[in-house]
């Protein structure tokens, strides 16, 4: 069987025991797939599921007064999609297939069930929604602050360590499938401008790009183009996490023990 996206994106926070990986299994038990290039929601829909994305790439967008779009965020494997309209009964954005992709969606109503019965992923996804929320934030000072060859760069260069969590592609170099057009609008840039940077970057040695794709050649040289700082893709609270093992126990919901074994591992990295 396939490992689970979604599991692989939650032990990058803490080792799982057995109940808690079945219960975000459940998760992407009835899962949907998606051709490239089609919607999966509309902005203005009904907000009634989230989903996490067991396979393929997804983004989501708003589209503009003029006709244009801008580009919110670009979903990877193991992502949960939709927490930021939690409290929303319609969609503010809109969702599209970056490639063919697997999502499997789950109710509202489901996610409050999870968390009921285990503290430990309710502290996770909370924990996932901080962590997106600081990408927003990387976000506005990347489309505020730096120029379009540091913009380009650094958005790469997030995009690939994000994949870090679910360990994506272990290819080197790294492929991502993402077009110009596509940057285009999530950084604010012309493709013609996007297409001028690509070239510098191709030139140096940085970054090659056919079909659709980019490769990342040089992350090194990547990085100090864009003066990356990745502690904004890094969080990590052992605190908080034992805390949530802790209370859980407590109120009847008992650890494994191999869970408690990998935890002393996993807090000494």
């Amino acid at each position: 069987m396939e490992p689970s996206c979604i599991i692989r994106h939650f032990e990058h926070y803490s080792p799982l025991g057995e109940s808690d990986k079945a219960l975000l299994d459940s998760l992407e038990k009835t899962p949907k797939t998606y051709r490239k290039n089609t919607a999966v929601w509309h902005q203005g829909s009904p907000c009634e599921d989230f989903y996490t994305v067991k396979q393929g790439w997804a983004y989501s967008f708003r589209n503009m007064e003029d006709g244009s779009r801008q580009v919110l965020d670009i979903y990877v494997p193991g992502d949960i999609v939709g927490l930021r309209e939690l409290a929303f009964e319609k969609r503010i954005t809109g969702l599209m297939a970056l490639s063919d992709a697997t999502l499997c969606p789950f109710p509202k109503a489901r996610l409050m069930e999870v968390f009921s019965e285990s503290l430990l992923l309710c502290s996770i996804f909370f924990m996932v929604s901080s962590a997106d929320q600081a990408l927003l934030l990387a976000r506005l000072v990347n489309f505020g602050r730096r120029s379009a060859r540091q913009k380009l760069a650094h958005l790469l260069l997030e995009v690939s360590k994000r994949l870090e969590k679910t360990n994506y592609d272990s290819r080197n170099p790294l492929r991502l499938p993402l077009t110009q057009a596509l940057l285009a609008d999530a950084l604010g840039l012309s493709v013609v401008h996007v297409n001028r940077v690509f070239r510098e970057l191709r030139d140096e040695g940085l970054i090659s790009s056919a079909a659709g794709e980019v490769e990342l050649l040089d992350i090194k040289g990547l990085s100090k183009v864009a003066c990356f700082e990745a502690d904004y893709l890094e969080e990590n609270d052992v605190l908080m996490i034992q805390h949530a093992r802790d209370v859980q126990s407590r109120v009847g919901h008992p650890l494994d023990a191999a869970q408690t074994d990998q935890e002393l591992t996993h807090s000494t990295k």
